[in-house]
């Protein structure tokens, strides 16, 4: 597999014996899947320069054996203890002296009673598997293509009883079947909000009715195969006010630039800024408080970033978002979401909706 190639000269790089990945109850899903193949919620890998493990319980042992070549290890239960004796044992068979392990994935529990007793040089290795998910390969961003596609086609069908006096929940709800329909899941919480609600930045559709001249701006994903889509569009209920069609104007027209100027080697601040600097100059800096975008793969937020404080240079082949947006606290708000692949030349969008104003 070329993704242990990959993770195994990374690991000579640290100079670790073996790379342990917990995934406890979808903790750690997204990374547990990308390196072994199996997408349960419950599994702790361990591999070493010759060998490759994984340990989990009854309720996945025929799903591991369809899914992944790791050598399978039965946890048959018993709590902490049992499973530190498996890996106890696992790092006597292996003469593990150096693990390395992802901090920001496993809580101070599992640390402490845990790893700490393992009797190995722990070794912080987080920045291993991020390198690797950030550079996508020509299958995941076929994935994220496909993704794209079920979100895209399930607002368009959805758009069709967006009216006044349908609420944000219904109307969540019919996105959320749409998506279902073609194969996918949502790849999060649904966003769903309208009038002043639009101004809250991540809010949750509630029971408040869409009403004529308000924007509705919808924010969601479809999960397919594995892989994320992320995208947001701000529409217009009846006809929009003169003050309305100016603030859309202005986060479309700091949308468009990102997208021109999006290339692989260009840095997350850079970026952030080419849009800031517009919303800003147009005397909306303190309304537009988020980061410009994110990586986009196995989980909807992931590296790189586009935000104002990455000043490291976005890979080619990164899938990012660019979501510039201004929110207005008791009028509305707006933002307007792409998913983009990063190349030497430039930026392959994914997404294809009209960017454009549209009144429903």
């Amino acid at each position: 597999m070329d993704r242990l190639l990959k993770l195994r000269e990374k690991m000579e790089e640290k100079e670790l014996d073996a790379l342990l990945v917990f995934n406890r109850e979808n903790s750690n899903r997204a990374s547990s899947w990308y390196i072994s193949g199996f997408s349960g919620s419950f599994a702790v890998l361990f591999i070493t320069h010759r060998s490759e493990y994984i340990i989990t319980d009854s309720r996945y042992f025929t799903q591991a054996s369809l899914q992944t070549s790791f050598k399978l290890i039965p946890y048959n239960g018993g709590g902490i203890d049992n499973l530190k004796s498996l890996l106890r044992q696992l790092i006597s068979e292996e003469k593990i002296r150096r693990l390395g392990f992802e901090s920001e994935r496993i809580t101070h529990h599992y640390f402490v009673n845990l790893l700490s007793d393992l009797g190995v040089e722990l070794v912080i290795s987080d920045d291993i598997i991020k390198a690797l998910r950030m550079v996508k390969s020509q299958e995941e961003i076929e994935k994220i293509r496909k993704a794209v596609e079920v979100a895209e086609d399930s607002l368009l069908e959805t758009l069709n009883m967006v009216r006044p006096g349908v609420t944000e929940l219904e109307v969540a709800a019919r996105l959320e079947y749409e998506m279902r329909k073609r194969g996918g899941i949502p790849a999060f919480e649904t966003i769903v909000v309208s009038g002043e609600r639009s101004a809250i930045v991540h809010g949750s559709p509630s029971e408040k009715k869409l009403g004529d001249g308000e924007f509705l701006l919808i924010d969601y994903g479809a999960f397919v195969d594995g892989y994320c889509s992320d995208i947001t569009r701000t529409f217009a209920i009846g006809d929009p006010s003169e003050e309305m069609i100016e603030v859309y104007n202005i986060v479309y027209e700091a949308q468009k630039k990102a997208r021109e100027v999006a290339r692989a080697g260009i840095m997350g601040v850079e970026l952030h800024s080419v849009a800031g600097q517009i919303i800003s100059e147009a005397g909306y800096g303190e309304y537009f408080g988020h980061g410009l975008g994110h990586g986009l793969g196995m989980e909807v937020h992931e590296n790189p970033v586009a935000n104002q404080i990455n000043h490291e240079p976005l890979p080619a082949g990164a899938v990012i978002t660019i979501e510039p947006g201004i929110y207005l606290p008791g009028k509305f708000g707006i933002r307007i979401e792409d998913d983009v692949l990063l190349t030497e030349e430039g930026c392959i969008v994914l997404t294809s909706l009209d960017r454009e104003l549209k009144t429903l």
